[in-house]
């Protein structure tokens, strides 16, 4: 289908349930709100330049701990300056002026968690370049010789375990723990005092949710700019769906906020919960596959296994996550600590483990 057709499809106008507002012995005329849903996420007074701020730190965060991988020596506090943006940590000037961070945002039960890999990483990189063994930290290079991963002791890339993990404790937990619950765009939350370029409290809280998932306002038409967890949407989406659902609910979800259509707002709020968490999961599942394919080439299967660890660890920042407590933790423990140790039927019974947990057994193979 064209793109522009179905941008048209997209743009119908809203019939929004009266059941929400009226009763049905009401003899009152049921009032029900019309508007059209634009097709990108184009509104007026849209702001969530924090969010681009944590964004472009965290590209610059992740951009220095990779230097490990050509054998450069980290520096621990420079990366914790990052995390806390204090002394000027930052190439981009505008970053270290900005009163943004990406540690007060991470979920705070997992502060010290991230900060101790960002120590581990540092002590990693003394092997300044030196090659890793089991018990040994160093470089691994994949056995076509192209690509070399900076691993500890057992084997982890922390660069991916760091990346994914904060993708998840950063940006997952405040869109889908914060942003999109009762306490930021709720009934008691302001939706009629305007800012001018910020809009009104609740707008600008889904906003800010939008912000995190790190789209471009015309996704999925363009993709080609897409960050982060909108990224990683694209790469399942032909699997999972979720660009479309994760984009439309957002642009439902902002234009009934503006028609004060709360029944819309909830359902797109909680479509986005349930379809963010099925990206996590499926995420994991896509790079676990991929440790799983590579088990031979000792490099590649732990940068996939540390990838695919670091989505399992989002899963938990989410309140109420579909997964139950016992079967993550049965998760991690067949990813294991020791990534030369995990063989090839762990990460299989990991996958399984998830799959059932999520009702994705039927696309799990197509990951």
């Amino acid at each position: 289908m064209l793109p522009a057709l179905r941008h048209s499809i997209l743009a119908v106008a809203i019939m929004a349930c009266c059941a929400g507002f009226t009763s049905c012995s009401d003899d009152k005329e049921d009032v029900t709100p019309t508007y059209e849903v634009p097709t990108t996420y184009t509104f007026e007074n849209v702001n969530y330049a924090g969010q681009t701020t944590r964004l472009n730190m965290l590209n610059e965060l992740n951009d220095y701990i990779k230097g490990g991988n050509n054998g450069g020596v980290l520096d621990a506090q420079k990366i914790k300056n990052m995390y806390a943006n204090t002394a000027a940590p930052f190439a981009n000037a505008a970053l270290n002026s900005s009163d943004k961070q990406l540690k007060n945002k991470t979920i705070a039960t997992a502060q010290a968690q991230y900060e101790g890999y960002f120590d581990a990483v540092a002590l990693a990189s003394q092997s300044a370049g030196a090659p890793a063994s089991n018990g040994t930290p160093g470089l691994l290079t994949t056995a076509d010789g192209s690509r070399k991963y900076l691993v500890d002791a057992k084997g982890v890339e922390l660069a991916q375990l760091i990346k994914k993990g904060l993708m998840g404790a950063i940006l997952y937990y405040q869109a889908v723990d914060h942003y999109l619950t009762e306490e930021e765009i709720g009934a008691a939350v302001d939706n009629k005092t305007v800012t001018l370029g910020e809009g009104t409290a609740m707008q600008h809280h889904w906003d800010e949710a939008f912000g995190y998932f790190g789209a471009p306002t015309d996704f999925p038409a363009n993709t080609t700019s897409a960050l982060y967890w909108a990224g990683y949407s694209t790469e399942v989406d032909a699997v999972l769906g979720s660009n479309k659902a994760i984009m439309n609910a957002f642009i439902q979800g902002r234009a009934a906020i503006n028609a004060n259509d709360a029944k819309t707002k909830e359902a797109a709020a909680a479509t986005l919960r349930k379809e963010w968490e099925r990206l996590a999961v499926a995420s994991a599942i896509m790079e676990l596959k991929e440790a799983r394919e590579n088990v031979a080439d000792q490099a590649k299967k732990s940068h996939y296994l540390s990838e695919g660890k670091g989505f399992v660890l989002s899963l938990a920042y989410k309140g109420d996550h579909v997964i139950s407590d016992a079967k993550y933790n049965e998760v991690l423990t067949k990813i294991g600590d020791n990534f030369y140790t995990t063989t090839a039927d762990d990460i299989a019974a990991a996958i399984d483990i998830l799959s059932t947990a999520y009702q994705l057994d039927n696309i799990k193979a197509q990951l």
